[in-house]
C-alpha cells in the first residue's frame, strides 16, 4: 500500500493552486459583545461544598 500520494497537485491547474495558496488580509470582527463575566461565584463553591458532604456521608452509610 502507498503511504505517500505525488498525484494530488499533478490534475490541479496552476491557476487553482495560486488561488488555494493566495493570502487574504484578515480583518477584525467589530461589534461583537463579550461578557468578562466570572463564571466561578460563591454560590457554586457553596454547592460544590455541599455536594461533597453529601457523598462522604453517602459513602458511610453504604459501606
Amino acid at each position: 500500500m502507498k503511504t505517500q500520494n505525488t498525484n494530488f497537485f499533478q490534475q490541479l491547474g496552476q491557476e487553482h493552486l495560486n488561488n488555494l495558496v493566495k493570502e487574504v488580509k484578515e480583518t477584525i470582527a467589530t461589534g461583537i459583545h463579550i461578557n468578562n463575566k466570572n463564571a466561578f461565584g460563591a454560590v457554586d463553591y457553596w454547592n460544590m461544598q455541599r455536594n461533597r458532604k453529601t457523598r462522604m456521608v453517602r459513602r458511610y452509610l453504604v459501606a
